[in-house]
C-alpha cells in the first residue's frame, strides 16, 4: 500500500447516525419527507424556495456539495481536500454531524466524510416520490383501467448480502488477487463510468459485473476476444462490447469510462426498453443476460456458464 493512503471499513454502520436517532426518536428521519420535493426526472432535493439559491455559511460560496445539517439547518460545503465547511461545523458543535445533501437529497456523516445510508430516510424519498405521484401506494404496484399493471418504484427494505458457503467456493475458485497500480494505493479495476441520460441502473449493474471475479478472469484472459468474434458476426454482440469494458476498466486509466457501444448494442437487443428514462436494475440484468446468451456460440459456452452463474 502506498504510503499515506487510508483505507476505512465500517460494517456495522455509523455510529454518528446512530446516536443521531437515539436522541431524536426513530421516527424523525421518516418525518423528512415533508421536506422533500422531486425534480425531473424523479431525483429527490430539499424543499426550498425556487428563487433561493443556497450558500455555504462559512464562505458564501454554492461550490462543491453544500449539505444542511439535521439540527439546526445550517448549509456549509464539503469541497476536499481544502474546504471542509461542514466538518467544521459538526467539529464546533457536538451532535451536529449528520447532515443532508441540499441538491440529491443523501444523507451525509460530517464527521466520517462519507455518505450514509438509513432504510427510514429512504422510506421518507420514496414516499415523497409516490406523493408527486399521487397514487397513494407508497410505491406499491397497482393495476390500471386496462387491467395492466403500471410499473412503479417499489418500497423494498435494505439487506445486506451474505454469501453462502456454495457462493463463498465460487468466489474462491475464480478468484486471483490484484495488484496495486505502480505508486498508487488503488487496485486495478477502479474506474467511474459515466451516466449517459438516466443510466444510473445500467452502471450500477455493470460495475458488478467489472468486479465479479469469475467474470473479469474470463475476460481479462482473452476467453472471448472482441476482435475474433467480430469478423464472424452478423448481429451486435453484447459480450464483444463487454469484453471493450473490461479492457478499458483494467488499463489503469482513472479518468471516467463511458459505456455508450454496450448502451447502443443493448437497446438494439431489447428495443423496447430502448430510451434515456430510469429502468429497474434488475430488468437490465436479466436483459443484457439474454442478450449476452443470444450471440453465444459453441466456443463461448463457458461465458454462458459464467453468466449462468450470476443469474442463478
Amino acid at each position: 500500500m502506498a504510503k499515506g493512503c487510508i483505507r476505512r471499513s465500517n460494517p456495522e454502520g455509523c455510529q454518528h447516525l446512530a446516536n443521531y436517532r437515539a436522541r431524536h426518536g426513530p421516527e424523525v428521519l421518516k418525518a423528512l419527507s415533508k421536506c422533500l420535493r422531486i425534480r425531473p426526472p424523479g431525483g429527490a432535493t430539499l424543499r426550498r424556495d425556487p428563487h433561493d439559491v443556497p450558500a455555504c455559511i462559512t464562505c458564501g460560496k454554492n461550490q462543491g456539495r453544500l449539505y444542511a445539517c439535521l439540527v439546526c439547518a445550517t448549509v456549509a460545503c464539503w469541497r476536499p481536500p481544502d474546504f471542509l465547511h461542514a466538518s467544521q461545523h459538526a467539529n464546533a458543535h457536538p451532535g451536529h454531524d449528520i447532515a443532508v445533501d441540499v441538491d440529491r437529497a443523501e444523507l451525509f456523516c460530517c464527521a466520517c466524510n462519507d455518505q450514509v445510508y438509513d432504510s427510514d430516510f429512504d422510506t421518507a424519498v420514496l414516499f415523497a416520490l409516490a406523493a408527486v405521484r399521487g397514487d397513494g401506494s407508497g410505491g406499491r404496484p397497482e393495476p390500471n383501467g386496462n387491467g395492466r399493471n403500471k410499473r412503479r418504484r417499489r418500497l423494498v427494505e435494505y439487506k445486506p448480502w451474505t454469501p453462502t458457503a456454495r457462493e463463498k467456493s465460487l468466489l474462491v475458485r475464480g478468484s486471483s488477487p490484484l495488484g496495486e497500480g505502480s505508486g498508487s494505493c488503488l487496485p486495478w479495476g477502479l474506474r467511474g463510468l459515466n451516466n449517459l441520460g438516466n443510466t444510473c441502473f445500467m452502471n450500477s449493474v455493470l460495475q458488478a459485473l467489472l468486479h465479479t471475479p469469475p467474470l473479469r478472469n474470463y475476460f481479462l484472459s482473452d476467453r472471448h476476444n472482441r476482435y475474433v468474434c467480430q469478423k464472424n458476426a452478423q448481429r451486435l454482440c453484447l459480450a464483444c462490447d463487454m469484453d471493450a469494458m473490461f479492457s478499458a476498466a483494467f488499463s489503469g486509466d482513472r479518468t471516467p469510462y463511458s459505456p455508450a457501444q454496450f448502451l447502443y448494442s443493448w437497446w438494439q437487443h431489447a428495443a423496447n426498453l430502448a430510451s434515456y428514462e430510469q429502468q429497474d436494475a434488475h430488468e437490465f440484468f436479466i436483459s443484457m443476460l439474454d442478450g449476452v446468451h443470444a450471440n453465444d456460440g459453441r466456443e463461448h459456452s463457458s461465458l454462458k456458464g459464467e453468466v449462468g452463474n450470476l443469474a442463478a
